[in-house]
């Protein structure tokens, strides 16, 4: 997995990608796992965790609250891979993700680009709802931006996400062509060259100069169960 995130950096014409300290809490391991949301009847099935709601023209994740609290580098990530610097994690697959976006009609654009000059993430933009049930058994819904906080407003993130489509590697190894995003980068709020969706303005992964942080208050409790919604919004995505 190490080949293959400086194989990225490379690729981006990047020294080096970094290493962060872990912040922010962990699933406490007594905690009791809480039961599965069942998806609704109409919802096509594409793959672990993932549906497609035709009439809503919706791609629906299943994705569990494993941080509430501290510096932000994604929205959401892949189970068993960035959990220290994400809100939710998934289970479901970095390309069915991206076909489920392509069935919404939303377009991928390009990634984040440093070379020869920093370019940001462009795509169809994408609002994503968050439906949940508390512990009282009431359904809650909440528009993902205001779980991310920006340190310089204090207020919730104000930027739809853009359908970037992360990028297309080598292996190595293998030589064999790979999807960047199977890396864990799904959603980000930093920077990423592999996300799937992206912010589309400058957002740096460094400690130093991170924007945003969870914002805790606005969270469901750590080990909930959320119904992701992921559909277009109408904007436009720019030129590749």
């Amino acid at each position: 997995m190490a080949s293959r995130r400086i194989l990225i950096a490379l690729t981006l014409g990047l020294s080096m990608l970094g290493t962060h300290a872990a912040f922010g809490q962990a699933l406490d391991p007594r905690e009791k796992e809480l039961p599965r949301p069942e998806p609704e009847k109409s919802w096509k099935k594409l793959g672990d965790d993932l549906w497609f709601d035709a009439e809503k023209r919706e791609v629906i994740i299943l994705a569990k609250v494993v941080l509430r609290d501290g510096p932000l580098e994604h929205l959401l990530c892949m189970t068993g891979t960035k959990e220290h610097e994400a809100i939710l994690a998934t289970k479901a697959e970095a390309r069915a993700i991206h076909a489920g976006l392509l069935l919404t009609k939303a377009e991928p654009g390009h990634p984040v680009r440093f070379v020869p000059k920093f370019e940001p993430p462009a795509g169809s933009k994408v609002g994503i709802r968050l439906d949940w049930t508390d512990a009282a058994g009431k359904k809650q819904t909440a528009d993902a931006k205001t779980w991310v906080q920006n340190l310089k407003t204090e207020k919730p993130v104000e930027t739809d996400w853009v359908f970037a489509g992360s990028l297309i590697v080598e292996d190595p190894r293998t030589k064999k062509p790979f999807y960047a995003a199977a890396e864990g980068d799904y959603i980000t709020v930093a920077n990423f060259a592999g996300a799937i969706l992206d912010l589309p303005i400058s957002s740096s992964a460094s400690d130093e100069e991170r924007q945003f942080v969870a914002f805790t208050k606005n969270i469901a409790p750590l080990g909930t169960w959320v119904f992701m919604k992921l559909g277009p919004t109408g904007g436009e995505p720019k030129a590749k």
